[in-house]
């Protein structure tokens, strides 16, 4: 209110009051046109400068406007970035629920949730880079899983990232047994499926007593993979055609293709079990 009182536009809205005052004097007393007409411009002016200070009151100037405004932006700035981070925690709380279970259904196995950040487009069997390495205490040929099921190794390593070897590959290779029937035999990629995302189990028993839909699961012998680790289900049996062995078609329960998010397990009981002087990984995995 004192600015009111104190404002340039107030003095000058006092001194037109005075001037108009006079003015209807001197007209009642002349009644000239002259007089009626300058009285008409002034009372205009007068409205125009109380408008001017009753609202001088809420008026801003351009810096104020301006700077308020970028006051703004910087706001929105901060909130769209929070809203990026609990987006981003969100995503993480519910990758490391997910795989809850897992950890607490083997307490012995200490593991580092990693997501899928690259996939080489010219492998066929579907190899993929992830966001951790030797900085998260991952190594090489530590086992690759999902809450579903196995998924592959890591094939090689860095400090900030690691490949993944996948169950596809026919460099992959792992003992395997049919929970049911307790048949056994090795899980290993093949060319002739890979691209329909299925692999074969071979060194099967003739009188094997596996069918259709039977849970296949790692075997832990080697000491590669831990035991009892999913890996799919059997979608037939079949004879080769070269060797008239038999083999089975086993269909992965996590689709290989398209996982993003995996966990590389990088201890668990009967890791790295001693092997013969002079086995190499690749023949301790084809004996398995």
């Amino acid at each position: 209110m004192k600015y009111i009182f104190t404002s340039k536009s107030f003095k000058t809205l006092i001194v037109t009051l005075i001037v108009l005052i006079m003015l209807s004097g001197i007209s009642a007393i002349f009644d000239t046109s002259v007089i009626s007409s300058v009285t008409g411009y002034i009372t205009v002016g007068m409205q125009r400068v109380s408008a001017e200070v009753l609202g001088g009151k809420e008026k801003k100037t351009y810096e104020e406007l301006q700077s308020e405004n970028e006051a703004l932006k910087k706001e929105v700035a901060t909130l769209r970035a929070q809203l990026a981070d609990y987006e981003n925690i969100k995503t993480e709380n519910a990758r490391l629920w997910k795989y809850y279970g897992l950890k607490n259904n083997n307490q012995e196995y200490n593991f580092v949730p990693v997501s899928v950040i690259r996939r080489d487009a010219s492998d066929k069997f579907y190899s993929f880079t992830v966001d951790r390495g030797t900085n998260e205490d991952i190594a090489l040929n530590d086992p690759v899983v999902t809450e579903n099921g196995l998924v592959g190794y890591i094939s090689s390593i860095s400090r900030t990232y690691a490949v993944v070897t996948t169950v596809l590959s026919p460099d992959f290779s792992s003992g395997v047994k049919d929970v049911k029937s307790k048949d056994t035999g090795v899980v290993k990629g093949d060319p002739h499926y890979s691209d329909q995302g299925l692999v074969t189990m071979k060194q099967i028993a003739e009188n094997n007593k596996m069918k259709k839909g039977d849970q296949i699961s790692t075997t832990g012998i080697g000491g590669m993979y831990p035991e009892n680790i999913s890996v799919g289900k059997v979608k037939e049996l079949k004879y080769d055609d070269f060797d008239t062995s038999l083999y089975a078609v086993i269909e992965p329960y996590e689709d290989i293709k398209n996982v993003t998010d995996v966990v590389v397990i990088t201890s668990f009981k009967g890791q790295g079990e001693i092997k013969p002087e002079g086995t190499t990984e690749s023949e301790t995995q084809a004996e398995e």
